[in-house]
């Protein structure tokens, strides 16, 4: 009897909190210990609706990493204990409870994370290394410092465009650099997005290549949790209000 197809799926999201901007997307096959890069790439339908739909398509063994309060209930305490333990390190986070999404109309994250949640997702690691679908919140900020060795976080956000390019490149290089050692398949993305100079002639394209970036973080750190399941993250929070996972460099 032939022996049946094992296939797993990772996938990073970099998701918009409200839903009116692109959405990076990083899409990754595993079959027979080999990587393949499906989708790297921001898409416009960026809200959870969008995402959810995607990810349902992915079949039945998922683990997905999504930059987004996944679940964001009054006593959430994620950010401020994750600022406890990352924040000499420059690692901080707004706290994502439900009135500063409200105030700020960025409540995709939590929407999202409902809809997984009625489709049947697990929203922690402990089933892993079960086949199953997976997703957890993750933060690329914390990500840079944990599992990229990073000594700081690094701000390639804010400023200038011009300001913005020396640490977007580190971030790109860190990025490379792990990939290149875990999942080599990301530098096969036709848009060069690990390997390709940061673009300089306008902030939509930095923005683009910002999303994916992060994109690509989230998807490394699902292939962390395949790799190493809830033994290789900390976690930041409680599972009744909201929890941030950490992927720790091993």
């Amino acid at each position: 009897m032939p022996r049946e197809r094992v296939v797993t799926v990772l996938a990073g999201i970099d998701l918009s909190w409200s839903g009116r901007n692109p959405t990076g997307i990083c899409i990754v096959t595993m079959e027979d210990g080999r990587s393949r890069l499906e989708r790297l790439e921001c898409i416009p339908e960026g809200g959870a609706a969008a995402v959810a739909e995607l990810l349902a398509r992915l079949g039945d063994d998922v683990t997905a990493a999504i930059d987004a309060p996944l679940l964001a209930e009054a006593n959430r305490d994620a950010e401020r204990s994750l600022a406890r333990a990352f924040g000499k390190q420059g690692v901080y986070a707004y706290a994502a409870r439900p009135d500063f999404l409200a105030r700020h109309n960025i409540a995709e994250g939590p929407a999202l994370g409902s809809l997984l949640i009625e489709a049947g997702w697990t929203l922690d690691l402990d089933g892993l290394p079960h086949p199953g679908r997976y997703a957890i919140e993750v933060f690329p900020r914390a990500i840079t410092v944990s599992l990229l060795g990073a000594e700081r976080a690094i701000d390639y956000k804010r400023g200038r465009l011009a300001e913005r390019l020396v640490p977007m490149t580190r971030y790109q290089g860190l990025l490379r650099d792990h990939a290149t050692e875990q999942l080599p398949c990301l530098l096969d993305d036709p848009q060069e997005t690990l390997t390709a100079p940061p673009p300089v002639t306008s902030g939509k394209e930095a923005k683009d290549l910002e999303d994916r970036l992060d994109a690509v973080a989230c998807a490394l750190a699902a292939h962390h949790a395949c790799q190493f399941g809830a033994e290789g993250f900390a976690f930041f929070g409680d599972a009744a209000n909201g929890c941030i996972a950490v992927p720790l460099r091993r």
